[in-house]
């Protein structure tokens, strides 16, 4: 038997569990193989077998070589053609005369794959449809858009066709998609892994930088040089036992070099006489204690100039009150209790008080946090109500935003600070004044105020044209795009909003809306280089995330896509659900400068972006989306003369003007709108007569019906709060 044959046997054998290959349960073949002759072998369409092997009944064979260096061909029988006869014992040359090993078999697999390796060196099919036109090669399935999978790589294959990043000099790219110096002996998946200092591996380990990490590789009290080799980690000098050595046991002296141990104040020094303390030679040396005028404190050499009473503290040597004339506490402490009653100062809200300093809270990126979000639910879904704690669905950092402590010391009347009241006024003192104390007379309500009720029947002030006074008596830009309670709330600079928060001004406030919470937002703009395009962008990058870039515009930033989010085109309701981190319109969409830049047939076309408060249009994304239809280009209503397909008006991707393409719609314009949508393709044009959905016009009077007009309308809002720079476009109206 050949070695093909006992490979058929076996492929036969898998085939009998499926009901393949003659088996009792039918004569069908299992999935995604084919019967030859009394065998089922896998299925060669769409197989291409790679360099050196041969295609022969659904198998790739390595080509074996003769003497001469010809390739010799298997035969019918599943024999080299110059064999004897094969046997099941062939371990090299054939009886007559085989000069190479035999016959290398191949089994190609593509089983639910439509392209990519076949395991062979081919490939399973290739992928032509303008719908699906990339493989997967991950997958082995042909997709739109393939999101790279480069998360923890920094080379080889993404699995899209290209790359994710490549290796400098010296290093190797290894199966697990990581550059690794070429000497390196040890696991691959040790280098710079972030978890240990991995020693004598043949090259230096960067997690060795940490000092923290634990060495691994080496013996005990043996550490890692620089170079990625095991050294003594005791000074050739010590001349005590080396276990002694910065053993964390006692303060070794006279031992030839000094132990690290005595930094440690509170370990006894051996070696030396009473008296004596270990000096910074490693040598014993007997300590002047100095007290001067110090009735308190240290000596200097571990002993104390005198204690204070119960009373009093010790500070800079004498002995005070410690809340008299200032507390003490507050020399060193800016924050938290002064142990006097009172306290050192408080933090603003982007801030915590540790240890008496105030340390910037720890905040996730947004829109995972509850700041301004306090009552409500946060863009991406979590928590940051009262209940959120019960039910376990909060925000990471409600408790630190959203806990409020109320306040309601030296106050009888007013907010205490959480929603809550500190009492009402009524008879002789009715009204609540400034320092929420109950007065006699009414005390004007308008500190932080810029508009609205003052408290005693007048106002804090107008707003000016473009403004409107919010609930939270701000005058708010008309222009303003975020939910109105984010502006000058003192909470977060929220950026990208249509016009500059005043919370901006405070560089150490949190920054929303951008990239980052590090990231500058000036005049309103995150302080970011655009893209525009995924080709803009390097290795495995996409232009990521949806930012307003000014002028009406919207554009990302390039960073790695989250490869386990979803691809461009399917349906999301935020961006944190899109491998691109851009949701337009209810689908993950990719960014795009020109049609060539979209996969397979899909244009590059305008989408709309809407503002948080009014889900009015504020701007446009230019990113790849799918045209029903053939997508040409129109002029006017006679160019699209394929069934079913109107001139339709899109948004161009470059100018936001008006781009005519032919699409699948409905031809007969008239019908109102005033109470239900307009069929796909049409506009709702408001005249004289009402509203009516009607049909686009760019050829003229010629491509309306009877009984209509060609009259021009406002296309969209161009993203800014002067109406004439809105583009017009042309649309049938009745007459």
């Amino acid at each position: 038997m050949t070695q093909r044959r006992v490979l058929l046997a076996i492929a036969c054998a898998v085939a009998f569990v499926v009901g393949g290959c003659g088996s009792s349960s039918g004569d069908s073949c299992g999935p995604g193989t084919t019967r030859v002759g009394n065998s089922c072998v896998p299925l060669a369409d769409g197989l291409s077998c790679g360099p050196g092997t041969t295609l022969d009944g659904g198998v790739c064979w390595g080509v074996a070589a003769d003497a001469s260096g010809a390739d010799v061909q298997p035969d019918a029988a599943g024999a080299d053609a110059n064999d004897g006869a094969d046997t099941l014992a062939d371990a090299g040359p054939d009886v007559a005369g085989d000069t190479a090993t035999g016959d290398l078999p191949c089994v190609p697999y593509c089983v639910g794959k439509d392209c990519g390796d076949d395991g062979c060196g081919g490939a399973c099919g290739t992928c032509t449809g303008a719908d699906k036109p990339t493989c997967n090669t991950t997958l082995g399935v042909c997709v739109a858009k393939c999101v790279p999978q480069c998360s923890g790589k920094n080379c080889g294959d993404d699995g899209c066709g290209g790359t994710c990043g490549s290796c400098a000099s010296g290093l190797s790219c290894k199966s697990i998609g990581r550059c690794v110096p070429d000497g390196w002996k040890c696991d691959p998946n040790y280098y710079a892994a972030g978890d240990a200092c991995d020693c004598n591996c043949g090259a230096y380990d960067p997690d060795c930088k940490d000092a923290t990490n634990v060495v691994a590789g080496c013996q005990s009290l043996e550490t890692c040089d620089g170079t990625g080799k095991c050294v003594s980690s005791v000074p050739a000098a010590w001349t005590c036992a080396p276990s002694l050595y910065n053993a964390l046991d006692a303060c070794d002296c006279g031992c030839g070099a000094y132990d690290p141990d005595c930094q440690v104040a509170d370990l006894p020094v051996h070696g030396c006489d009473a008296g004596q303390s270990c000096k910074a030679d490693g040598t014993c040396g007997t300590c002047a204690p100095s007290c001067g005028a110090k009735t308190c404190g240290d000596d200097g050499c571990g002993g104390s100039c005198g204690a204070c009473g119960p009373s009093t503290v010790c500070d800079g040597g004498s002995c005070v009150s410690p809340c008299s004339p200032t507390p003490i506490a507050c020399k060193t402490n800016k924050c938290g209790d002064d142990g006097c009653g009172g306290s050192c100062g408080s933090c603003p809200s982007w801030a915590a008080c540790k240890s008496g300093s105030c340390e910037a809270i720890a905040l996730p990126e947004a829109p995972t946090s509850c700041v301004a979000h306090c009552g409500s639910v946060a863009p991406a879904g979590c928590y940051c109500t009262a209940s959120c704690e019960k039910n376990g669905t909060c925000c990471k950092d409600y408790a630190a935003i959203c806990k409020c402590k109320p306040d309601c010391t030296k106050k009888t009347c007013g907010s205490d600070g959480c929603g809550g009241s500190c009492g009402t006024c009524s008879g002789a003192a009715p009204y609540c004044g400034a320092a929420q104390t109950c007065t006699a007379a009414c005390t004007k309500q308008c500190d932080g105020k810029s508009c609205g009720d003052d408290g005693c029947g007048g106002t804090c002030g107008t707003c000016g044209a473009d403004a409107d006074c919010s609930g939270t008596f701000q005058c708010i830009p008309k222009a303003w795009s975020c939910p109105l309670y984010y502006y000058g709330d003192g909470q977060a600079c929220d950026c990208g909003c249509g016009a500059p928060d005043p919370d901006c001004v405070d560089t150490k406030n949190l920054v929303f809306g951008c990239p980052t919470s590090g990231t500058a937002c000036e005049a309103g703009l995150c302080k970011v280089t655009f893209c525009s395009k995924d080709g803009a962008c390097g290795n495995a990058q996409w232009c990521t995330g949806v930012y307003a870039a000014g002028g009406g515009a919207s554009k990302g930033v390039c960073g790695t896509p989250d490869a386990s989010a979803k691809a461009p085109g399917q349906f999301c309701s935020v961006g944190s659900e899109c491998a691109s981190g851009a949701c337009l319109g209810g689908l993950c969409r990719s960014y795009c400068q020109a049609d060539a830049d979209c996969p397979g047939a899909e244009k590059c076309l305008g989408a709309p972006v809407k503002g948080e408060t009014s889900g009015a249009t504020v701007g446009f994304a230019a990113v790849c989306q799918t045209v029903a239809g053939s997508g040409s280009g129109c002029k006017a209503q006679a160019d699209c003369k394929a069934p079913g397909e109107i001139c339709e008006a899109f948004v161009d991707a470059a100018s936001f003007l008006p781009r005519y393409l032919c699409a699948a719609g409905n031809a007969s314009g008239g019908a109102s709108c005033a109470s239900a949508s307009c069929p796909a393709g049409q506009l709702c044009v408001a005249g004289a007569k009402g509203a009516f959905c009607g049909l686009v016009c760019p050829g003229g009077a010629g491509d309306c019906q009877a009984g209509a007009t060609c009259a021009t309308t406002t296309f969209n809002n161009h993203g800014t709060l002067d109406p004439a720079d809105d583009p017009t476009v042309a649309v049938c109206v009745p007459n």
